[in-house]
């Protein structure tokens, strides 16, 4: 019974100290000073179509194999970072290595033979100097009656003789010096078969794909490992064909990634409709900060005309939790948490689909600082 009374007795005390001559004393709402506000209205906005696409890079080779042979050796796995000219993978080089060394062999023997057809090409000019002399000694001599007519006919034969032996050997210089470029050019031919058992990479870049292990059969044509450029992406889109003529090489177009707006540059518009589809292929440059990787979806804005929406800036925005709202300022200055559907983001401005009237004022700086009923004084 004492515990009641003294409860009672607080009540009164506290109802007694909430009235002032009989009135009840209602608590002071909150002013916020400092707040921009600003009415909304639907204005003329360009109407854009979305279209989606993915990233991928700008640059990726599928090494493959251009030879048959067993996988030896792989020395990179995908997310490795590799270099133009690295060794990614080795092939069974023995077959390719023979034949090799069978064409450095033909070429080792007609140096040989060049040198040894050389020396001889040499003693037959010497001879035929000699010859060449002699003969024309004894047709001095001859027209003298100091030689037989028998002595003048030999010398002319060795003449000949000799004459002959140095075409011959030059014929078979000539013949040598072919076959060694034949030799060398089987050698050419041999090395690169050889340098196909190396699988080497042809760019900077980072290894994305591994399609095959050690002692894998592989034959021509087969992929190996795939290498791509992570510094340079696209965005591949598709575009339906009536709005093909709007998509111009060169022209620059909003791309959203990761929640994110770049501006991307299309690089590339396909001739060729896909006949499933019958859209176009476009391809869109990305920049160099984007943070993207291949695979990543994404979406670029075309404008294809115009139409009346209302949008309010990013930064009216209010989110709780995964609602998101703005606070409406009446004309007599106290705020309201409003619910909106939002729907595209074109820059700076969101469109609002529901929620929010044409020519209601919002809140659109100091949000953190209102709640339901505050008092807004508008800078």
């Amino acid at each position: 019974m004492k515990t009641y009374l003294t409860l009672i007795l607080a009540g009164t005390t506290l109802v007694a100290g909430c009235r002032s001559n009989g009135t009840l004393v209602k608590p002071k709402a909150t002013v916020v000073k400092g707040v921009a506000v600003e009415t909304v209205h639907r204005a003329p906005t360009a109407e854009y179509y979305d279209a989606s696409g993915t990233v991928t890079s700008a640059t990726t080779s599928v090494l493959g194999a251009q030879i048959s042979g067993t996988v030896r050796a792989i020395y990179a796995r995908p997310g490795d970072q590799v270099r133009r000219g690295q060794v990614l993978a080795v092939l069974d080089d023995r077959s390719v290595g023979a034949q090799l060394a069978a064409a450095r062999a033909g070429i080792a023997q007609t140096s040989y033979g060049l040198k040894e057809v050389e020396q001889a090409l040499k003693a037959a000019q010497a001879r035929r100097t000699l010859a060449s002399l002699t003969y024309r000694r004894y047709q001095t001599l001859l027209a003298e009656d100091s030689v037989s007519r028998a002595e003048f006919d030999q010398a002319n034969a060795n003449y000949k003789a000799a004459i002959a032996r140095q075409a011959g050997l030059e014929a078979k210089e000539k013949q040598i010096e072919a076959e060694r470029r034949q030799a060398e050019s089987q050698t050419a031919v041999a090395r690169t078969a050889f340098s196909y058992s190396r699988i080497v990479s042809p760019i900077n870049g980072v290894v994305t794909a591994k399609a095959v292990d050690v002692g894998t059969l592989v034959m021509p044509g087969m992929p190996i490992l795939t290498v791509e450029d992570p510094t340079h992406y696209r965005l591949d889109a598709s575009l339906p064909e009536k709005f093909l003529s709007i998509a111009r090489v060169g022209a620059f177009v909003g791309v959203r990634l990761h929640q994110t707006d770049f501006q991307g540059q299309v690089v590339e518009v396909v001739p060729s409709a896909d006949p499933a589809s019958r859209s176009f292929a476009i391809k869109i440059a990305l920049p160099g900060n984007c943070g993207c990787r291949s695979g990543d979806y994404g979406t670029a804005e075309f404008p294809v005309g115009e139409e009346k929406l209302l949008t309010v800036p990013k930064s009216a925005l209010v989110e709780r939790g995964e609602l998101e709202g703005v606070f409406v300022i009446h004309p007599n200055g106290v705020a309201e948490y409003r619910l909106v559907k939002t729907g595209r983001t074109m820059g700076n401005q969101v469109e609002i689909l529901s929620g929010l009237a044409d020519g209601e004022r919002i809140a659109t700086s100091g949000t953190a600082r209102l709640s339901d009923g505050a008092r807004v004084e508008a800078q």
